[in-house]
């Protein structure tokens, strides 16, 4: 039997530990970090349905100025400004669709008032309705959305 143990092995063997540790270390704090990375906050949240809500009203002020361009009394004048206006109403439907469970919480008669009312628009679009008639429903759909408290 000897007497003398070999220097090398706890050499060793703290390296294997030191290193297993600061894996440990690594994964435990990439847990940690994302386990504690809150919620969004309710102003973020807002802000983030105002600023989905912002393609509608968008979509309807270029239908204000696309659609009288493109229609006179109830014929089609301008195949391209009619084809960008038809496109801006499925652009506000669209942008309202995507936001409307949002804004129900603020507001759930006003947005479903604003859906019937953005599907008449689409109608009168396809038509085609008189310019007057539809810039009178399109501003309809912005006073009635004018309503829900989005703040700013």
């Amino acid at each position: 039997m000897s007497l003398y143990r070999e220097v090398g092995g706890g050499v060793r063997r703290f390296v294997i530990v030191a290193g297993a540790a600061l894996v440990v270390g690594l994964v435990a704090g990439l847990v940690l970090g994302r386990v504690s990375k809150g919620e969004p906050s309710l102003a973020d949240k807002l802000a983030q349905t105002r600023d989905r809500y912002q393609k509608v009203p968008d979509a309807l002020e270029l239908l204000r100025i696309e659609y009288p361009q493109a229609v006179h009394g109830n014929r089609v004048v301008a195949r391209t400004e009619y084809g960008a206006a038809k496109a801006d109403v499925e652009r506000a439907l669209s942008a309202l669709h995507s936001v409307a469970s949002d804004l129900r919480a603020l507001g759930p008669q006003r947005v479903d008032l604003a859906e019937r009312q953005l599907a008449d628009l689409s109608r009168l679009v396809a038509q085609p309705a008189p310019p007057e008639q539809v810039l009178n429903q399109a501003a309809k759909v912005r006073e009635t959305l004018s309503g829900i408290p989005l703040g700013r």
